[in-house]
């Protein structure tokens, strides 16, 4: 399983959908999906903190 993987069922176990993760996270919509679609590596580094931070896991064990 990738990262973009573990994250995008990380999210589901704890939020309803995507969208509302998004909103809480107060992240757009368009960039989560970005980023879950393609490489997280090629994120902005501000964005996955706050994923992280919002999801309560330590950014360097994705």
């Amino acid at each position: 399983m990738n990262r973009e993987q573990k994250l995008r069922n990380l999210i589901l176990d704890r939020y309803t959908s995507l969208r509302r993760f998004a909103m809480e996270a107060d992240i757009p919509y368009s960039t989560l999906m970005t980023l879950l679609s393609r490489d997280i590596g090629g994120a902005s580094f501000d964005i996955v903190i706050l994923i992280c931070k919002k999801l309560d896991v330590d950014p360097l064990k994705i």
